[in-house]
């Protein structure tokens, strides 16, 4: 079947939107017609070569829509499902998921940045020649066809828009506050960065029940749609931000500081933010080629911790279920975050709107 996706065929861009061929699902395989899909940071690394991802592909990794055709060997969805889809199912077998990390799947993270779908082949075609599938979902198209595996059944009453998000950028936000800085009732929190993982993380920390929680972006226009989304204070991310933060403690610290940008010099200096015995969580991926440097003899003393925080921090699939009952429970208010929807002919305005950061969320939004 002819579907219209948006390609990524060197490093660097640009982007394109044009016709290809998709192929019928096989075995284990299921059509998705997509609703929405989320344009997020990760996508715009694959674009630059932040990140690597096999060439040429359809972009896309937060996505979801309605099954429309299944392979053979399909046991868990139905045609007419409505599914997010999710970018790194587990396997259930491997070391990490007999541990209860099933995120962090071995076999799932392989196939995924393979650029094929669990058979080793593609599904998508130009002229005859393979186009990779970007996080095994490649959700920036009309149609696609993914794993069962990938697919999560939502409620009804969870729009495609909002289930999107949340099979990556809210799964990863909320997992960081919740998962990863483990926040509870009464804790303090400074958020760096209020892009779209990091208000995922202010709403997370909100939902935990943390009593301060201190969003930090470069944008003043930000600061409003951090406050709706649960802050309870905005700093301009200048040079003086962690010493306010220090000054509005006492000199004692947050909690916990969540470094949402990606950034080694924010997750070197944000530390000072820490309180003696807190913890700084590291959401946002930097280059794969830089380093963050700490002052050990310091970080000893103090008993800080630092984490890694990885997509939902949990089981995927179930962080999806319960994010949806979270959001419809009126707990995750995720309508709010999306500012900006286009049409898939604009994906490069949706871009364009995420690196400038002054919105929310953008989305893409299928007929």
């Amino acid at each position: 079947m002819k579907i219209r996706a948006v390609t990524l065929n060197a490093v660097g861009g640009p982007v394109q939107v044009e016709n290809l061929e998709l192929a019928q699902p096989l075995s284990g395989e299921v059509l998705v017609a997509m609703g929405a899909a989320g344009i997020c940071h990760s996508d715009q690394h694959a674009i630059s070569g932040h990140h690597g991802a096999e060439i040429p592909c359809v972009l896309g990794h937060e996505g979801a829509g309605e099954v429309v055709a299944i392979g053979p060997a399909v046991e868990r969805v139905r045609v007419g499902d409505r599914v997010a889809l999710n970018w790194i199912p587990s396997c259930g077998n491997c070391f990490y998921c007999s541990r209860n990390q099933k995120h962090l799947c071995s076999e799932g993270l392989q196939r995924i940045w393979s650029g094929y779908l669990q058979d080793g082949t593609s599904r998508i075609s130009r002229d005859g020649q393979p186009i990779m599938h970007y996080c095994g979902i490649s959700t920036w198209a009309d149609h696609m066809v993914v794993s069962e595996a990938s697919c999560q059944r939502i409620p009804d009453a969870v729009p495609f828009e909002v289930a999107a998000l949340i099979g990556c950028g809210v799964a990863t936000g909320v997992g960081a506050a919740v998962h990863r800085g483990e926040l509870s009732e009464g804790d303090s929190v400074a958020v760096i960065g209020a892009g779209g993982v990091g208000l995922s993380a202010i709403m997370g920390a909100r939902m935990s029940g943390a009593e301060r929680i201190i969003a930090v972006d470069r944008q003043p226009d930000k600061a409003q749609l951090a406050m709706d989304l649960g802050a309870t204070e905005f700093l301009v991310a200048d040079d003086g931000a962690i010493n306010k933060v220090l000054d509005a403690t006492n000199g004692v610290g947050v909690d916990v500081v969540i470094e949402a940008v990606g950034n080694p010099g924010l997750q070197e200096s944000w530390l000072q933010a820490v309180r003696r015995g807190g913890t700084l969580v590291c959401v946002g991926i930097p280059n794969e080629s830089e380093a963050t440097h700490i002052l050990t003899a310091d970080f000893i003393r103090s008993e800080k911790s630092i984490k890694g925080s990885y997509y939902a921090a949990a089981d995927s699939a179930k962080a999806i279920d319960d994010l949806c009952v979270a959001y419809l429970d009126g707990y995750l208010p995720i309508d709010k975050l999306i500012s900006k929807r286009v049409p898939i002919t604009e994906v490069q305005q949706g871009l364009d709107s995420m690196l400038a950061g002054t919105e929310g969320r953008t989305v893409i939004k299928f007929d």
